[in-house]
Order: C-alpha cells, then structure tokens, then sequence
C-alpha cells in the first residue's frame, strides 16, 4: 500500500510497461503464448500499466498473436449480458466490461467493420451517456441518420428520468441541421420545463428568439410559486439569472426581495445593475462589507468594496458611512488603516 499522490508510483509503472515492451522486442517470446499473458495482465490490471497492449504489442505479437488476442477477448466478451435500462443490466462489480469492448474495437477499427462498432458500442445502453457516445460514434462515421435516430431512441428510454442536457443538445443539433427547427424547440421546450437551466433556457433562446422569454418567465414565476426557500436552497436562482440575462433588473430585483436569493447571486445582480439600481446595489454592497469585516479574514477585499461604494452616491453620504464604519470598528486596527 503505497501513498500515490504525487503520481510518482504511477509514473513507475508506466517505466515498467515500457520496459517489458523493449524486452519482448529483444526477446521476441512465443506470439501466442505472450497474447494469453498479456490478456490477462490487461483485463487483471488496476493501473492501466497494459491497457491497449494488442495496439502496443502488435509488431512483436504478429497476425497469430493478435488473433489469440482476440479469441480470447471475443470469448469473454460473448459471456457479458447487454446492459439496457430496465433488463439485463450488469452489476456494477463488473470490471471486464469497457476492457474487453476498448480491446475487440481496436480489432474493428483494424478491419475497418464500422458495423462491429457500432455493436460494440450498442451492447451496453444503460445511460443517456451511453445513448450519446453511440450516436456520437455513428455521427463520426457519416451516419447522420442512424445517429439521430439513436440520440432519440435515448430520449425516449429515459424520459422518465432527469433529461440529460448533453442528449438533448446533440438531438437538437442534429434536428435544426436538418430543418427541423420546429422540432428542436419543441423538444427543448419539453426539456426545460420538466428540468430548467440556464445553459437550456440559452439553447432555447437562440432557437426560438425574443418569444421565448415571455414563456420561460411565466413558467419560471408560476413555479416559484409553488416552492418554498431554505437556509440552503433558493428556488428564485435560475429566475434571477435569466432576468439578467435579459437586463430586465427591476424584475429581479423584486423577486430577490420577494422570494429571497443567495448572497452571492444577490451579489451579482448589484453589480450587473447598479448604474440603474444603486440603492439595491448599496445595501447588498453595505450586507457584503459588515460580513467581511466581522468574519476577520477580509479586510482588503472590504476596503475595496467600500471605496467602490463611493461612486454610487454623494461624497457626503459616503463619509457619513466611512465614518460609521470607523465609530463601530474602532478596534480592528488593520481594518482602520485600510480605511485610511
């Protein structure tokens, strides 16, 4: 058991990899028998130290060591179930799975049997991310088809689930290149409204334009309605954000007052609009600073927000403040001396 942190012990093995390389290189062993050792360091190792051996090894192993290579991988490989959502799903104790399919699509890729990898790649469905990675593969090979029709068949698999923005995002792709425009934003829109974020409600409004706000805000203020904040959770955060996004400040601002919002978010909008909100911004900023000071540890960064403050009112209003500041403060030295 050895302390690897520093990545020194990997580095070790990867050394030691490169040396057994060299020395099969030297040595040239029985192909076969060095396959069989070789397979088996690779499916046993926990390090990676032989992962990719059939590539690496190929010119010592020879067309008979690569093909008891891949006797014995396709062996296994037939052993494994399918994993799709719902039936045949493997354990997740099941080390061999990624090993042996990494192993029998480098021999596909030899072969350059596009429809091995694909089968390859569609034994294991049991994630949105596997559904992506297929279509993804498909793409790559010019099936532009095939892998939109893959990329949906996921959708609608885990449709009960929380959608998976990166599914989404390339089905939406996929659909507005093919002049299906419609069909994109009916699909974000189902999207967000089932689980809404930023990052959607930008793809939406790049698809959909101006429109698209109205409907986002609706929606967002009818179930703000029905949510509740905690100490740890402001259900307002994504509203806020959108309405900054879109400079509609006096909006935000009521429901940061309405509804609460985290310090830093609160933050955030006072900085976005205090040329047109600077009493809102002045009293998250005046928050901001008491917290600084009383927590010890930011004296700096406080000064700073205070000498910022001063352009957002009239200099005798900001005396009035730094004065209050010291009368309070008296006592923290360094504090006072940042203060000037």
């Amino acid at each position: 058991n050895v302390d690897d942190s520093d990545g020194y012990c990997g580095a070790v093995l990867n050394r030691a990899g490169e040396i057994h390389l060299a020395a099969c290189k030297a040595a040239r062993p029985d192909p076969v028998k060095l396959a069989g050792q070789l397979f088996s360091r690779e499916m046993d190792d926990q390090y990676e130290t032989f992962l990719g051996a059939a590539a690496a090894y190929a010119d010592v192993l020879g067309e008979a060591g690569l093909a008891e290579y891949r006797r014995r991988a396709g062996e296994a490989w037939e052993k494994l179930p399918p994993r799709f959502q719902g039936r045949g799903t493997m354990q997740d104790h099941e080390p061999d799975y990624d090993s042996l399919k990494g192993i029998l699509d480098f021999f596909a890729e030899r072969d350059g049997d596009v429809e091995a990898r694909i089968a390859l790649r569609a034994k294991d469905l049991s994630s949105p991310w596997r559904y992506l990675e297929l279509a993804e593969f498909c793409l790559s090979q010019g099936r532009e088809e095939e892998a939109l029709k893959r990329a949906e068949e996921g959708l609608w698999i885990f449709e009960d689930g929380k959608p998976d923005e990166r599914l989404v995002g390339f089905v939406v792709q996929l659909l507005v290149k093919g002049k299906r425009k419609a069909d994109a934003e009916a699909l974000m829109w189902r999207t967000f409204e089932k689980s809404p974020s930023f990052e959607l409600y930008g793809k939406l409004r790049s698809i959909g334009g101006v429109s698209v706000r109205e409907r986002a805000i609706a929606f967002l203020e009818e179930r703000l309605a029905r949510e509740k904040p905690s100490q740890w959770r402001f259900p307002s955060t994504l509203f806020i954000q959108i309405l900054m996004k879109e400079k509609m400040f006096d909006r935000a601002w009521q429901i940061a007052r309405r509804h609460g919002t985290s310090p830093g978010l609160a933050e955030a909008l006072a900085r976005a609009s205090e040329a047109s909100h600077p009493a809102e911004a002045l009293e998250v900023y005046t928050q901001r600073v008491e917290s600084m000071v009383n927590s010890s540890s930011g004296y700096e960064e406080a000064s700073r927000l205070v000498a910022h403050m001063a352009h957002l009112r009239s200099a005798a209003e900001q005396a009035a403040y730094v004065d209050g500041l010291k009368a309070r403060y008296n006592r923290r030295r360094n504090f006072m001396k940042l203060l000037g």
